[in-house]
């Protein structure tokens, strides 16, 4: 983040007024994304491609940032909402994920969109529908039902919050642990274990099969399975915070080893041009290039584009080890 960016007044919410709250997050690449949060509207602002560059520790700060909000009272979010930076009224775009379908409101010149938390969950996958037995068993606790979205109590028979209109979901945890370490370097956590897979009626974590009335925990390996509301969902990983810091500071041997072996097929097939290339340019010069013809007393003479080859692979190399 430059100077002048820090520098920089602080947006106003375009729904209450009030100055958004500037959150500086880890991104991939030892990058720091930028993302703008309004705690009692329990929106967050961001341009087209912010939220995509978040890596672990940053999703999961922003995660303990939003359940934090869920502590103030929700302010409405009124018609006609804009754009905090140019003041033109945001359109409303459907937009389809791997998960599934979500909303944004966005800015017509492309400054960026709004999103209420609730939307940018469901948007990483990181929500699942409740059910009518999910319910019951909510209400029977202690904690109660509460929205994902503004964190306001849901009665039993309300088919949306009645605070923020947000339909009730449940979060997943093991889902969610997963986002935040694709790779798997806290796998000996609880709620993120290898061979996870992904079926109807299956652990997250494990993979083991499930009873139609699973509680919130895999009876197998005591992974939280859903949470009723963010705040114990970011409980339940906050754990997962120095370990994932650590990782994006230096990778384990582990997870060098995993990236070195995915990318092996393409470097191996930028060796092979590379030395179809060379034979092709030496069968056209007439001649052959020493070292080519297996002999491995002789050296070998590459051309300086095949060299550029080597030495991107190297580079390849380099980045996935550091």
């Amino acid at each position: 983040m430059s100077a002048a960016a820090a520098a920089a007044p602080a947006l106003a919410c375009s729904n209450c007024g009030q100055p958004l709250q500037a959150l500086h997050l880890a991104g991939h690449y030892a990058s720091t994304v930028t993302l703008d949060l309004c705690a009692p509207c329990h929106l967050v602002w961001f341009d087209a491609v912010e939220s995509a560059r978040l890596a672990g520790p940053g999703l999961l700060t922003l995660i303990g940032e939003m359940a934090a909000a869920q502590a103030l009272a929700h302010q409405p979010l009124r018609p006609g909402i804009g754009c905090p930076i140019c003041g033109e009224a945001a359109r409303t775009v459907h937009n389809r994920t791997r998960w599934g379908r979500s909303l944004q409101l966005e800015c017509p010149r492309h400054h960026g969109a709004w999103q209420t938390f609730g939307q940018f969950l469901g948007e990483k996958g990181l929500l699942r529908p409740m059910s009518s037995a999910d319910r019951a068993r909510a209400l029977q606790g202690t904690a109660g039902l509460h929205c994902v979205n503004c964190g306001g109590a849901v009665g039993a028979k309300d088919t949306t919050c009645p605070w923020c209109n947000s339909v009730p979901a449940l979060v997943d945890v093991a889902r969610l642990a997963q986002a935040l370490d694709p790779e798997g370097a806290t796998a000996g956590h609880a709620v993120h274990r290898t061979g996870a897979r992904v079926t109807a009626l299956a652990c997250m974590a494990c993979g083991a099969s499930l009873p139609a009335d699973a509680g919130w925990n895999c009876p197998q390996c005591g992974a939280t399975l859903t949470a009723t509301g963010l705040a114990d969902a970011h409980r339940q990983v906050a754990a997962l915070g120095p370990a994932l810091r650590a990782h994006a500071e230096k990778p384990s041997p582990q997870v060098v080893h995993q990236r070195l072996q995915a990318h092996a097929p393409a470097l191996q097939r930028q060796r092979e041009r590379a030395a179809e290339m060379q034979a092709e340019a030496d069968q056209r010069s007439g001649r052959v290039a020493p070292g080519w013809d297996g002999d491995a007393d002789r050296g070998i003479e590459l051309p300086p584009w095949a060299w550029a080859v080597l030495v991107a692979a190297a580079l390849v190399l380099g980045w996935l080890g550091r």
